[in-house]
């Protein structure tokens, strides 16, 4: 009899990687989310809302729980009443810290952001739990499961999450640029920024592992080859058709300031796998290089004829496109604007 595992925040980018890949090692997978939807490629679907009391409880009974979207501490307790053989919960990279305490979350500019190990292991200080911000309210639910001891519980801590479906779309900060025919993109510090990347694809595949292995622990998971941001224009620009007139800022600027992409940071932020390599047999089930074309293949796809804000219904709310102010900046270095 096949191995049942729920995945609740199932018919994102994320959950739905996660599916495929544990149906690789043939687990009976049910789906769940919010909407009334149909099941989506044969794989079973409920729709819930886990605010409600007792909306979980159809979770009880199976072999594997697994939480792409847990955000407070009330969802780790939730988890925890469950009768069920082992958890996953995917958290992020942004709970760590450095040794002065400075995190992303309080990061304006470059004085106070992190100075973190490159890479980082998971054995790095983390931000203190609380309420207060997303990675500390990630920290406290982490820290529920991890200390329960009444069930393998297993965190998942990925970076800057791309894959088809996906509703920020980082990428499209310059898809956008190369399908307006924009000829110049302006990157602050040089295009130097490093921020790892992960594909839904390595979720899924490091999940998989974990199903396999039942454990209490926290893994990293990112890319085998995280870019530049240097390194995704030029790929995106090329996946697009497109070339741009590189125009590298040599000071690194705060959150916002011309220049900046989803992916600028003054220092480097790229975790350690060795971990899930040593103890999992992990291995990256693709490539950022490799992945990328896909992902701007898609993006191209979801968005035409379509107001891109419906599409990327999160990154709606971080994107930016001033190119007014793109173009009063290029005539005052007296770079050539775009007519």
């Amino acid at each position: 009899m096949a191995q049942r595992a729920f995945i609740l925040g199932g018919t994102g980018n994320v959950g739905f990687a996660i599916a495929k890949s544990l149906a690789v090692d043939s687990w009976d997978v049910t789906l769940a989310g919010k909407s009334e939807r149909s099941a989506p490629d044969g794989f079973e679907y409920v729709a819930l809302d886990r605010d409600h009391d007792g909306a979980l409880s159809v979770a009880n009974g199976f072999d594997l729980v697994i939480d792409v979207i847990p955000y407070e501490v009330a969802h780790a307790k939730q988890l925890l009443e469950l009768d069920t053989g082992a958890l996953i919960a995917i958290s992020s990279a942004s709970v760590y810290a450095d040794d002065r305490g400075r995190t992303l979350d309080e990061a304006e500019g470059v004085d106070d952001y992190p100075e973190l190990p490159v890479p980082i292991p998971e054995t790095q200080k983390t931000v203190e739990p609380g309420d207060a911000t997303y990675s500390t309210k990630k920290v406290a639910l982490e820290r529920i499961l991890l200390d329960s001891g009444e069930v393998a519980a297993a965190i998942v801590r990925p970076c800057a999450i791309y894959g088809r479906g996906d509703r920020m779309g980082r990428e499209w900060h310059f898809v956008k640029r190369a399908g307006d025919g924009r000829p110049h993109i302006i990157l602050t510090n040089n295009g130097s920024g490093h921020f790892h990347t992960t594909a839904s694809e390595n979720i899924g595949e490091l999940v998989r592992l974990l199903a396999a292995q039942p454990r209490t622990g926290v893994y990293n998971c990112g890319d085998p080859d995280p870019p530049t941001v240097l390194e995704i224009a030029r790929a995106i620009a090329a996946a697009a058709g497109h070339s741009f007139d590189e125009v590298l800022l040599p000071e690194p600027a705060p959150r916002g300031e011309l220049g900046q992409t989803p992916w600028s940071t003054p220092k480097p932020l790229l975790v350690d796998m060795a971990k899930a390599e040593a103890e999992l047999g992990y291995r990256p089930a693709v490539s950022w290089a490799d992945a990328l074309p896909r992902q701007v293949e898609w993006l191209i796809s979801a968005t035409r004829d379509r107001d891109w804000r419906e599409v990327l219904t999160r990154g709606a709310n971080y994107l930016q496109f001033d190119y007014d102010a793109e173009d009063r900046f290029l005539a005052e270095r007296g770079s050539s604007a775009p007519n």
